[in-house]
């Protein structure tokens, strides 16, 4: 039998580790947007001023696209 003090210290344990998980969610989130934007801004530059298309950082635009919709999909199923 568990002492109730401890019950409670284990459920508060439990409590911050949810948050942890949800704050570190939202914070790769925001670093997944936040690349993305950037790796196109970088893509209007290129596009814009030097005339050029760079097909490396259309590459990676794509690709964290990709990525962000699988892990979107897949959360989406998995729970």
């Amino acid at each position: 039998m568990i002492h109730p003090v401890l019950s409670r210290i284990l459920m508060l344990d439990h409590i911050a580790d949810e948050r942890f998980r949800e704050h570190n969610r939202r914070s790769t989130s925001a670093a997944a947007i936040a690349g993305t934007l950037t790796a196109f801004a970088l893509l209007e530059y290129h596009l814009l001023i030097e005339h050029r298309i760079p097909e490396d950082l259309i590459a990676v635009i794509y690709a964290m696209g990709a990525v962000k919709i699988a892990l979107m999909l897949w959360q989406r199923f998995k729970n």
